[in-house]
């Protein structure tokens, strides 16, 4: 009994995803090590395992491929459809038992002596982070503590990612866990329950 013949429109599709994927990837490793300024999009396809034209037809450009890369890796929406009461717990999970792939924090602070790549960074954080958690803290003062929030994360990545310090090497079980999670948890319940 023969196979049914796949229309060649599904297998290009197919191969268009693993390629977008695999530029995506590519560009957030290298973007979240290097920073925007010093890779170039062959660098990318090259890790990739692709031909560099695809950036283009892809992305558009360089800054292109920021921006959408930006947007896979910055999404806050799977920790606000969670249990409120849990948030903090469940942010700080997300945080310290993640694996050790490269993050949206890195690629934002070693992009940031690029005007586009900085602007897009921040334009990603208000739109993708601060303005959906705003909107689901609430009043009173939902978008200052959803900055408080961002704030307080960002700083305790960057001392425990970027610029590790000695206490919090073992930061996935000790009394900084606890302390993080206390601490958004409190953020969060500023408004009421």
């Amino acid at each position: 009994m023969s196979r049914p013949i796949e229309p060649k429109t599904s297998a290009r599709q197919r191969d268009a995803d693993r390629t977008r994927a695999a530029l995506l990837a590519a560009a957030r490793t290298l973007f979240s090590t290097r920073g925007f300024a010093n890779t170039g999009v062959r660098d990318v396809a090259d890790l990739a395992g692709v031909n560099s034209s695809l950036v283009g037809r892809y992305f558009g450009s360089k800054q292109g491929l920021f921006r959408a890369t930006l947007e896979q890796v910055i999404d806050i929406s799977p920790l606000i459809q969670g249990d409120r009461r849990r948030f903090g717990v469940d942010v700080v999970a997300a945080f310290l038992d993640a694996e050790d792939a490269p993050g949206p924090l890195a690629m934002m602070i070693l992009s940031a002596a690029d005007p586009e790549a900085h602007a897009a960074s921040v334009e990603m954080l208000q739109t993708q982070v601060i303005a959906p958690l705003a909107r689901w803290l609430g009043e009173p003062d939902g978008e200052g503590r959803a900055a408080r929030l961002n704030m307080l994360w960002t700083g305790f990545l960057t001392m425990w990612r970027l610029l590790p310090i000695q206490p919090l090497a073992d930061a996935r079980h000790s009394s900084t866990r606890r302390w993080l999670e206390a601490t958004t948890q409190a953020i969060v319940d500023e408004g009421g329950t």
